[in-house]
């Protein structure tokens, strides 16, 4: 269920608890440092034979704070790039939920602290999951004179209100179709979380009204209607916390003419209406806004089945890097399953190993599927 595992998938989970045995008995030889820098947690992995390149790694939207504990081996997601010879470093960030200025300061310290210590990396790279795919193309955009490339994986790489307001629609969608289930939306209870009884009390109501449950599916446009349920635990604790971060209600609906549902005239009719705080959606919308201005490649893979964060909003950064004139450093990739950032780590090592191509070589991968070994 993705609202009670969202922080995991986005992290660390993969397809099979077998394919995290096999990842284990293959591990890489590496040095682990771990420690805390102004508030934040951190993670350094060094390869035994370490080509000193380095992997700065952002991970995603976190409801409880993320740790590592002693002796634990680094996700086998990060296997491809230790073998490689790149070391991974990971800020745990010194705030959970939408931290995106918190996580781009506390990485960037992370990473100047790693180059005190260790010397100036031949080459910097920066990748990141879910939330962390903002804080990816983020990085790339404003310090190409650091990173080399990016890889975004299942990266919200629209503008953060845009998604935000999207997840805000359909739970006032929601809200038309089975009132008081989930209470007030403005402000959502401070006391609210994602938790199992939540998502049975929207799973009961969905499951006895199946046609308002199409409806919402067919409006939202991704997923199926178990992951809709999750989808919309999550996003009313996503919206909780982004009305206490710019302390009002940066979200509103009151403009918004929802369309393919298939009970439109019903839906727009009587659907709750909402104006945002000015002031609080301008916050909102300085979290991030991509220029699209590339100077360096940008290789993002999203899986086409993705509930949370639909692989088709990734095509609205392509827009804006082809409008600032830097198409041609960003490339959109995929593989056809359903779930959020749910990537083997032999694909994400693929992945990897392309965007290598791209920028050592020059190699531009094609856009499309993620290409067979």
């Amino acid at each position: 269920m993705i609202a009670r595992a969202i922080v995991a998938c986005a992290l660390l989970a993969f397809a099979t608890c077998a394919r995290a045995r096999e990842a284990e008995r293959t591990s890489v030889p590496a040095t682990t440092e771990m420690g805390t820098l102004e508030g934040a947690a951190y993670r350094i992995d060094i390869p035994k034979d370490w080509n000193k390149k380095l992997v700065v790694f952002y991970h995603g939207y976190s409801v409880t704070p993320v740790a590592w504990k002693k002796d634990e081996r680094i996700s086998p997601m990060f296997d491809g790039m230790l073998r490689r010879g790149y070391a991974v470093i990971q800020s745990a960030y010194s705030a959970t939920g939408w931290a995106v200025e918190e996580g781009a300061a506390d990485t960037e310290r992370l990473r100047k602290a790693f180059v005190a210590k260790h010397g100036a990396p031949k080459q910097t790279l920066v990748g990141g999951m879910s939330m962390g795919g903002t804080l990816t193309a983020m990085a790339i955009e404003s310090q190409p004179d650091v990173y080399a490339g990016a890889l975004s994986l299942c990266g919200a790489i629209e503008p953060s209100d845009r998604l935000m307001q999207r997840d805000f629609a359909l739970r006032a969608a929601f809200d038309h179709y089975f009132p008081d289930v989930l209470g007030p939306l403005v402000p959502v209870p401070a006391a609210f979380m994602p938790t199992g009884a939540a998502i049975a009390k929207v799973k009961a109501a969905m499951h006895a009204n199946p046609k308002a449950a199409r409806a919402l599916l067919s409006w939202y446009g991704a997923g199926d209607a178990d992951s809709l349920v999750d989808v919309i635990v999550f996003n009313t604790f996503e919206v909780k916390e982004m009305q206490q971060r710019v302390h009002g209600n940066p979200f509103g609906n009151a403009d918004l003419i929802y369309t393919n549902s298939g009970d439109d005239f019903a839906l727009n009719a009587a659907v709750p209406r909402y104006r945002a705080d000015a002031a609080a959606a301008a916050r909102m919308a300085r979290f991030y806004t991509p220029t699209g201005k590339l100077a360096r490649p940008l290789l993002a893979l999203h899986d086409t089945g993705d509930p949370l964060v639909p692989a088709g909003t990734a095509f609205e950064y392509a827009l804006a890097a082809q409008r600032a004139g830097h198409g041609d450093n960003f490339v959109q990739q995929f593989v056809n399953r359903e779930g959020h950032c749910v990537f083997t780590p032999e694909e994400i090592d693929r992945a990897f190993g392309e965007l290598l191509e791209w920028v050592d070589a020059g190699t531009r991968p094609p856009s499309g599927p993620l290409p067979a070994q």
